[in-house]
């Protein structure tokens, strides 16, 4: 079983998810701020935190490359 660490886009919290061999990654709502968006941790820069931080929630969209 591989666990990866991710992050609320929202409020930091740090989470482990567990992958199940066979199994989609289940990123349910954040459990202290009940935000859906997650990103894995070593992904996530200072400086796309602090931008994150800054940016009302209703704006925080993935833009596809």
């Amino acid at each position: 079983m591989a666990s990866l660490r991710a992050e609320c886009l929202h409020c930091g919290e740090i989470r482990e998810l567990h992958r199940e061999p066979r199994s989609h990654l289940d990123t349910s709502e954040c459990p202290r701020c009940t935000y859906v968006g997650w990103a894995p941790t070593m992904d996530v820069s200072e400086a796309t935190r602090k931008a994150l931080r800054e940016r009302p929630l209703e704006r925080r969209r993935l833009r596809a490359a």
